[in-house]
């Protein structure tokens, strides 16, 4: 049964995190009216407050046992109190149709990443993570490959996307891909495997030619190694493998020249404003994004307490969103919404400093890709999965028992507990 569990709420936590707004309705029109009882993140929530509620009555029944997840209190308090007091501001939003819709799916946020708090209690940490990143890695590895096919396909002269998604969509998958690989090579061993896929997800990353993205996996893998102490000797063997997969794929296949078009065009030239010439001025090409932060930070000086309002820049007229969340919350939340925030994750710092002996490296990798990419690309809905693995951390922390993926002693004493 506590197998059962932990396999559903890992499935449901990575199905909301890659889910994303998609709904039934879009099988039978490519255009269709959003209808938000045929979208899969409601039930997907739903299914969270019923584990939940599970939750709850599992831990009247019985006190905690070494090994089980008991989320971070105060992380849970600042959230709330974040996401609530955005989903006041819709009290004073310029209209109240586009308040609406980011109300309710602010309210998704908040009850997700609370109840899978609430769901994990009582359950063994490691179980939960185990079945989550396995969800990750099969669906961000079958987008791999259609992505990569994709690529081959099309002669490699475009910006890798798939399914409709964007590059910096598919750019922040490659990169849950790749801390997925990671988790299960810290976990496992299984070098030959595990550090090869993680090179795939770095290197299809690159291939979309989103920088923003592409700096966000860079940070959460160098988060994940500074974090999870990875040894030295295995810190030389994975770049030593890391480093021949990628030259082997860049050396023997289609996607080197692909790869190379890329970092010329998308980090050479338009970032840099390099053109091979030694006295070009060096100029950042942000793709129109100085413009919608310009006005995103405009609106918040005229608003700097409390903000416009829920939804107030795109009922504005000034964008669909900011492309910042900093920018996002100050602009329709103010100065007390930004410091909710900040609130919010200074609560996570310090759950993450004090269990430092016992975090997942791969899932405050995970925190760290989304945070970051939420700097360049995608609105509050979009970095939902940054709040959702806050909490997962937290639930990690609980163990009493050292997290150690790579001992031979303290694994099976973990996976033991029920």
């Amino acid at each position: 049964m506590t197998w059962i569990r932990c396999s559903g709420l890992g499935f449901i936590a990575a199905l909301y995190v890659l889910a994303g707004r998609w709904g039934f309705h879009r099988l039978a029109n490519a255009n269709p009216e959003p209808d938000p009882f045929l979208e899969l993140r409601l039930w997907i929530v739903l299914a969270s407050v019923v584990l939940a509620t599970l939750g709850l009555l599992h831990r009247a029944h019985r006190a905690a046992r070494p090994g089980e997840s008991r989320p971070d209190t105060r992380l849970a308090m600042a959230l709330l109190l974040f996401l609530g007091y955005l989903c006041t501001s819709a009290l004073w939003a310029p209209d109240a149709e586009f308040a609406l819709g980011k109300l309710y799916d602010l309210t998704l946020v908040g009850v997700m990443s609370v109840g899978f708090g609430l769901a994990a209690l009582r359950q063994p940490a490691v179980r939960v993570l185990d079945a989550f990143w396995t969800v990750v890695v099969l669906a961000t590895g079958l987008l791999a490959l259609t992505g990569v096919s994709q690529l081959l396909g099309g002669g490699g002269g475009a910006r890798l996307a798939v399914l409709g998604g964007g590059p910096n969509i598919f750019a922040r998958l490659m990169g849950l891909f790749a801390l997925g690989a990671l988790y299960f090579w810290n976990r496992r061993g299984q070098t030959w495997l595990w550090i090869p896929m993680a090179a795939a997800g770095v290197l299809l990353a690159l291939l979309t030619g989103s920088r923003g993205g592409t700096a966000a996996i860079l940070a959460g893998v160098l988060t994940f190694l500074v974090v999870g102490r990875i040894p030295l000797r295995r810190l030389a063997l994975l770049s030593v493998l890391a480093t021949a997969a990628v030259l082997v794929v860049i050396t023997f296949t289609p996607l080197g020249k692909a790869l190379s078009r890329s970092m010329e065009e998308r980090f050479l030239r338009l970032t840099l404003n390099y053109e091979g010439g030694s006295d070009t001025e060096s100029k950042v090409y942000l793709s129109g994004r100085e413009s919608l932060y310009a006005a995103a930070y405009e609106l918040g000086l005229d608003n700097p307490v409390a903000g416009a309002g829920l939804a107030a820049f795109p009922a504005l007229g000034l964008g669909v969103y900011p492309h910042n969340l900093f920018l996002e919350v100050f602009c329709e939340g103010g100065a007390l919404g930004l410091a909710l925030l900040g609130w919010t994750l200074l609560a996570f710092l310090r759950a993450a400093f004090r269990g430092r002996h016992r975090i997942d490296g791969a899932t405050v990798g995970a925190v760290v890709l989304v945070l970051l990419g939420s700097q360049s690309s995608g609105d509050l809905y979009d970095t939902r999965a940054l709040f959702l693995l806050m909490v997962m951390s937290s639930c990690t922390l609980s163990t009493r028992t050292a997290f150690v993926p790579s001992s031979p002693i303290a694994y099976p004493a973990v996976h033991g507990a029920t």
